[in-house]
């Protein structure tokens, strides 16, 4: 938060002299109340969404406060998981400062248009944000089963992808940390919006209270920024004008294999000698449907990572097996261990395996990017899966929303 600066004028004449002089718009705009808009879902939607509002209600002169209500206890959801052996400390090995860390959420993201590059650059200059020119290779099954890797591109700056450091949710928390006019909820599950809530004395008022019944205050604009199942359970017992076409989104699954080793020394040579950062796997292997495996540890500004590889499963197979994530867990192991070939010695020391259960917007659900608004309520749903579920489809949406509200106040 950047400091609050004060200036003192030399004064000629009497301050009651000065205030009976001042523009009755000055008045104004120092009594009127400020817009009270609740954000709900502390994801990159709802804090590029309330970044973007911060910057409207300045540019207008028009004073504000923000509440974001986050379920969770954190910000961003560019999910990343870390973890420390429990022995590394005790050993003396000397890398006890380092850490397995995964991505296990977005692994990247891209900035096509000129008004994300726009966005995004103070975070550049920050170094939150890097660009990652990683080095891509194809998996391919021979006719005997046996697995061939080849480089195949290599990403660079012409479309540039790019990654926050020292890790996914620094970006988000960065973020949040430059609010100025928005306050943080965590841990706050809304409860479901009612049509009985809006209040409309002189003007139209959102009444937001949380599960347990407690009131969290009237809002003139109400921003869900929930995944498609969320935003739908919030409002299936209001008249929300988009309702059904909420309820219509289908989202798919998706499945992620962490794999962690505590040094270099034991891993399998296909890791150890990789001139690749990204392998793309076409086809099933040993039962499960591979997308995209990834080195953590040969990203840019991954200094502590001790050796760590994230797997994505394919979203169609990560649904056809939604619930079954034990079994899936052993069949995403047994496909990586034959890419990747490595025996006893080498085994990872760390597996993990976490279901997203809304992942991706299914092919068949999928439309025109757009926004939910309802006019008469003052309501608006957004989210990265109401454009084109990519991270820059974050900031399209908040874009939108902000649109929407600024021209509602001019």
């Amino acid at each position: 938060m950047p400091p609050y600066y004060c200036v003192l004028l030399a004064m000629s004449e009497p301050i009651s002299s000065i205030n009976a002089t001042v523009d009755s718009t000055t008045d104004i705009a120092a009594t009127k109340s400020p817009t009270r808009i609740a954000i709900i879902g502390a994801g990159l939607t709802g804090l590029i969404t309330a970044t973007l509002l911060e910057r409207k209600f300045a540019e207008l002169g028009q004073a504000l406060e923000i509440d974001i209500f986050e379920k969770s206890g954190g910000v961003g959801r560019l999910a990343t998981r870390y973890k420390k052996p429990v022995n590394l400390a005790e050993s003396g090995n000397s890398a006890q400062d380092k850490q397995w860390q995964f991505e296990f959420g977005a692994q990247f993201f891209t900035a096509k248009s000129s008004e994300f590059q726009q966005f995004i650059q103070p975070w550049l200059a920050q170094n939150v944000i890097t660009p990652w020119c990683a080095q891509v290779a194809q998996l391919k099954t021979t006719d005997d089963r046996t697995p061939v890797i080849s480089l195949s591109e290599q990403w660079g700056t012409a479309q540039p992808r790019y990654i926050s450091s020292p890790k996914m949710t620094s970006w988000g928390r960065a973020i949040a940390k430059e609010l100025q006019h928005t306050t943080l909820h965590y841990k706050t599950h809304v409860a479901p919006l009612a049509d009985s809530h809006v209040e409309r004395n002189t003007s139209i008022k959102t009444a937001l209270s949380d599960s347990e019944g407690n009131a969290l205050g009237l809002f003139d604009w109400v921003i869900i920024t929930a995944p498609t199942v969320q935003a739908n359970e919030l409002l299936e017992s209001s008249s929300f004008t988009f309702q059904q076409q909420i309820a219509q989104r289908k989202m798919v699954a998706c499945y992620t294999l962490m794999l962690g080793w505590q040094d270099h020394t034991n891993l399998p040579a296909s890791i150890a000698e990789a001139t690749w950062e990204v392998l793309e796997v076409a086809g099933t292997n040993q039962g499960a449907n591979i997308g995209k495996l990834f080195i953590e540890h040969m990203k840019p500004q991954r200094d502590k990572v001790l050796p760590s590889i994230t797997i994505h499963a394919d979203n169609d197979w990560s649904e056809q097996h939604v619930d079954d994530i034990d079994s899936v867990k052993a069949t995403l192991l047994a496909a990586v261990q034959q890419i990747l070939g490595w025996t006893d010695s080498q085994a990872p020391d760390h597996i993990d395996c976490h279901r997203w259960r809304y992942a991706a917007t299914a092919a068949h659900s999928q439309t025109p990017p757009t926004l939910y608004s309802d006019q008469e309520k003052q309501w608006i749903v957004s989210g990265d899966w109401c454009g084109q579920g990519r991270i820059e489809s974050c900031y399209q949406q908040a874009a939108l929303s902000v649109a929407t509200i600024g021209n509602a106040q001019v």
